[in-house]
């Protein structure tokens, strides 16, 4: 029986575990050296991208997936699906949008539904899992456009950065540009807002930050999914995660690792919690 299959992109960072266990198909974004060009995950791994990332005199960029990168993707599905409903992330935050609506639109062979979630990493995964639950479960490609449509609206991140410097020099500070008067002063605690990087708080330590991460995730209504983002700092993880256990069971807070697209800007050390809300009132 032909099912709803679910299309990400890189920047959601699900573990390779997640996309197998789900069923879904992730097109990678690019992340560029001077000259020299890796697909997200594909051609470069996390701790590739780490080391060069250190060793780099200048900032690398990064760069969308073309429109035909998300055709052939669509192509390559269309064989034994129902439909395809694409998330993305953010269309403030990057071009991934664009191109994954620019090639469903004209794409015959099944229906493509894109959906512009407005956040990135793993808020973003929490979003498409929960649209590839229903999908496998035999939704109709209606009723997993609806879904995840409402996971965007259910689901949110906040996360702390070493330094506003990489997302500075990225261009992907967005609201957060009052902040940059004491870039070297603060723990930036940031979430996402109208689909752009917002101030959450102003801390001066990392475990005030952390604190400002828990006291957030405490104040969510009726959790469905929990799960915390990390990279490069495993004492920072375990101090999170213990302090987590105050509103959450350990085991079931979802843990990855984001990569090296999401690491262009935000850096090494960056950590975060994305809960997808209950229904309130529910």
């Amino acid at each position: 029986m032909t099912q709803v299959r679910i299309v990400t992109d890189s920047t959601s960072d699900l573990t390779p575990e997640m996309v197998r266990e789900y069923g879904i198909t992730v097109v990678p974004l690019s992340v560029h050296f001077g000259d020299e060009q890796f697909l997200d995950k594909v051609e470069i791994t996390s701790e590739q991208f780490f080391q060069r990332l250190a060793a780099s005199p200048q900032l690398p960029k990064t760069s969308a997936p073309s429109v035909q990168a998300f055709r052939q993707t669509y192509e390559s599905l269309a064989a034994d699906a129902a439909g395809i409903v694409c998330i993305t992330v953010g269309s403030k935050l990057s071009g991934t949008y664009n191109a994954a609506s620019l090639a469903a639109r004209d794409f015959e062979h099944v229906p493509v539904r894109v959906v512009d979630s407005r956040t990135a990493s793993i808020a973003l995964g929490l979003i498409v899992i929960a649209a590839a639950e229903v999908a496998r479960d035999g939704a109709s490609l209606e009723e997993v456009e609806v879904v995840a449509r409402d996971a965007a609206d259910r689901t949110n991140i906040v996360f702390y950065a070493d330094t506003l410097e990489y997302l500075q020099k990225g261009g992907r500070i967005g609201r957060a540009r009052a902040m940059l008067g004491s870039i070297l002063e603060v723990k930036p605690v940031l979430t996402v807002t109208e689909g752009e990087a917002a101030q959450y708080a102003r801390t001066r330590t990392r475990g005030k930050a952390i604190q400002a991460l828990v006291d957030w995730a405490g104040k969510r209504v009726n959790p469905e999914r929990v799960s915390v983002i990390w990279q490069q700092n495993e004492t920072d993880l375990n101090r999170l995660l213990d302090a987590l256990g105050q509103h959450y069971p350990r085991e079931k807070i979802e843990i990855t690792q984001y990569g090296p697209v999401i690491g262009v800007h935000v850096g090494p050390g960056a950590m975060g919690v994305a809960v997808t809300e209950g229904v309130r009132g529910a």
